[in-house]
């Protein structure tokens, strides 16, 4: 109990003020709610780089992406990548926790996946609708990956969604640049993130302090990049 605790202090300690005008779930139904990822020559992303950054590699899940919000510790809305209110439909999966031991608010980013579709399918994105969420809840995963407006590394957020009883992506983690093209080797061959059905790797840099210097706009994240 008193680790617990200790998690969500840490976390509460963190987690910003989220004023309306910058909260993803006050946007419009119909408007894009998620930035997408960085994408391109991934060569060039990683020269503006020094060689010892230190950069988290998850796998790019293939399902549907879904933000949710807790206020007061209660679930409060979910909503999916149009701003569609989805939280009626998404009630009945236990894969996604009814209340969190935290007060403040806290939006949480992240992707519900098929879990028995476990082979990799090459540019297949969306595969779930969203009237087929109750007749697939028993097959459904929840994979948590991002606290919106939280002042701690990438390595470290995901830990405390762990502990707060979310699903957690696999990841790898290395200090030098070079290493990337091994691990997209890896993954292409089979050899990583085999637990889920993906179609590529992310890239994120792990410091905040980095992710903030490096900005952010409407289009994409400067810090996150997409590759396969």
């Amino acid at each position: 109990m008193r680790e617990e605790n200790e998690v969500s202090n840490h976390l509460i300690r963190n987690l910003e003020r989220i004023s309306p005008e910058n909260s993803i779930f006050n946007y419009k139904s119909g408007s894009k709610a998620f930035v997408s990822l960085g994408k391109g020559n991934i060569r060039e992303w990683l020269e503006t780089f020094l060689p010892n950054t230190r950069i988290i590699i998850e796998p790019k899940i293939i399902g549907s992406i879904i933000g949710i919000q807790y206020i007061n510790g209660e679930l409060n809305k979910v909503i999916n990548k149009n701003s569609q209110d989805i939280t009626e439909s998404l009630s009945s999966l236990k894969i996604i926790p009814k209340s969190l031991p935290i007060k403040n608010r806290i939006e949480i980013q992240g992707i519900l996946v098929d879990y028995k579709t476990t082979s990799n399918k090459k540019n297949k994105t969306e595969f779930i609708e969203i009237q087929n969420f109750k007749s697939q809840c028993k097959r459904l995963m929840f994979c948590a990956f991002q606290i919106f407006h939280c002042n701690i590394n990438h390595y470290q957020s995901l830990q405390e969604l762990k502990h707060l009883n979310f699903e957690i992506p696999q990841t790898q983690f290395t200090n030098f640049i070079s290493d990337i093209e091994i691990y997209l080797q890896c993954w292409r061959e089979g050899m990583l993130f085999t637990s889920y059905p993906t179609n590529g790797l992310v890239l994120k840099i792990n410091s905040r302090k980095f992710q903030k210097y490096l900005g952010g706009n409407n289009i994409s994240i400067p810090w996150a990049y997409e590759v396969n």
